[in-house]
């Protein structure tokens, strides 16, 4: 099964899921640390419930993910005031330098190897516009899947035809390591892992550079 088609198979799972359409636990937490308003573009959003509550909150969204079939899914949700974009973040993003004040990722940048994950911290550096908030929750290297797979590199796993990094504290910082660390710990959950007894997945918050 090709990745496409795989996403958007669990993304029609999720429909039928009580936590798809309530913004997500990292979401409500991280917003203490943004700034009251601005531009804010969500990599990954799926079915966009997290930029449906940036967007009540007045940031000026612009929701994007690998599979059209939940922006399709989103966009019969949102009030109308998002922008919607197919994206692939295993290639350069497609925006200028310096467009956004903030830039968020919901479990959205750990599909990679480390050198395009590098990549695509330095991509999301770039289109921060200076003194912008990257905020972003990643798959902890304590979560039991990580056994499950072939590991293709360090805390790099195939399980099931698709990709997965395993993030810690000091992966989240090195990564960063461009950025002002605001935060980054591993407190972080969803209402999935909730259900699951696990509270252990990476959050990070950092500051692009004047």
């Amino acid at each position: 099964m090709d990745e496409q088609t795989y996403w958007d198979k669990q993304h029609d799972k999720y429909l039928g899921t009580d936590w798809i359409n309530k913004p997500s636990l990292f979401a409500e937490w991280v917003l203490q640390y943004l700034p009251p308003n601005g531009s804010l573009l969500d990599l990954g959003a799926g079915q966009a419930q997290d930029s449906q509550y940036f967007a009540k909150k007045k940031y000026a969204v612009t929701a994007t993910d690998f599979s059209w079939h939940a922006l399709e899914i989103a966009k019969q949700k949102s009030s109308g005031s998002i922008v919607f974009q197919q994206v692939d973040l295993s290639k350069p993003l497609p925006y200028k330098d310096a467009s956004y004040d903030i830039v968020y990722a919901h479990l959205s940048l750990h599909y990679f190897d480390a050198s395009k994950t590098q990549s695509l911290f330095d991509e999301i550096y770039r289109v921060l516009k200076p003194n912008g908030i990257l905020a972003a929750l990643f798959n902890s290297d304590q979560d039991p899947e990580i056994a499950e797979g072939k590991q293709l590199e360090s805390n790099y796993i195939e399980l099931d035809g698709i990709r997965k990094r395993y993030f810690n504290v000091e992966d989240a910082r090195k990564f960063a390591s461009k950025y002002q660390i605001i935060v980054a710990d591993n407190d972080g959950t969803t209402y999935k892992d909730k259900a699951k007894g696990i509270h252990n997945l990476i959050r990070l918050v950092a500051q692009k550079a004047t």
